[in-house]
């Protein structure tokens, strides 16, 4: 009997302990899939996050295109056709009067027109987006350049490094008109003699860069600028590198100018 009590309870704590492993076991378990699946959630939702942010950065890239193509018509075939007359009446007023002194007041408008409207053309191709599908990147950020250069309010350089590669038509369009914004931003706030775009291209990773020897500004004091004082363009532009897979950083200190630098992956999945 004393035997019998020693193997009943030899199996009891036996089985006991197998019940212990097993709910030990099924705890784990499901304590890793709890966690698994948790992670998983956070992921999808970043994904459908991104995946919104990405569609909505396409619905505001189109909007914008569609603007800026407007405009662009606008410049070109109203503006610019207006302009063209009036470079035409010019040379009939200059050949109708016998007054020197008018003649040469007739000659300096009609160059004043005729520099207008070669402004005017350059501006409503870097507007047209069909110019970055047809000539891609470089030459329309030079077209750019160059019609800034011709204002007189900076010297522009464009400078490009390495194989040159492209990284598909969105990412191109959205590289300019980055671009286009930061050079507005030197020409309204750097009070910058010269600017510089670099465009490196590197095997596994784009680097476009914008430099001025303006003024330069404190991040610190932008940082703790009030909501009614904020500007939303430079987060907007880190909003868009991100969304590229990309980075923005910006270096800047009083009296020693500003520099943008964009790094975007060349294989980036979108």
């Amino acid at each position: 009997m004393n035997s019998e009590s020693a193997n009943a309870v030899l199996v009891a704590f036996v089985v006991g302990s197998i019940v212990l492993v097993i709910m030990a076991l099924f705890s784990a378990s499901f304590i890793i899939f709890h966690r698994r699946r948790r992670r998983e959630v956070i992921r999808e939702r970043k994904e459908m996050q991104e995946k919104y942010q990405r569609e909505l950065l396409q619905s505001q890239l189109e909007i914008q295109n569609q603007t800026l193509q407007q405009i662009a018509e606008e410049l070109h075939d109203h503006i610019g056709q207006l302009l063209t007359v009036a470079a035409m009446r010019l040379n009939q007023l200059e050949d109708d009067s016998t007054d020197a002194a008018v003649q040469q007041s007739v000659r300096q408008t009609r160059d004043v027109v005729s520099t207008i409207i070669t402004d005017v053309r350059a501006l409503a191709k870097t507007l047209d987006h069909s110019t970055v599908q047809r000539f891609g990147l470089l030459p329309s950020l030079s077209l750019e350049l160059d019609r800034i250069q011709r204002t007189g309010r900076l010297q522009t350089r464009l400078i490009e490094s390495g194989e040159v590669y492209a990284l598909g038509e969105q990412v191109d369009i959205v590289l300019l008109r980055m671009s286009q914004e930061l050079l507005n931003n030197v020409l309204k706030h750097a009070r910058a003699r010269t600017v510089t775009v670099l465009v490196d291209y590197q095997p596994d990773r784009l680097t476009l860069t914008v430099a001025d020897d303006g003024q330069g500004f404190s991040q610190d004091d932008v940082a703790a600028r009030p909501i009614n004082e904020s500007g939303s363009g430079m987060s907007n532009l880190h909003r868009r590198a991100e969304l590229l897979g990309g980075t923005l950083n910006v270096q800047s200190r009083l009296g020693a100018g500003t520099t943008v630098t964009v790094h975007l992956p060349r294989n980036y999945t979108r």
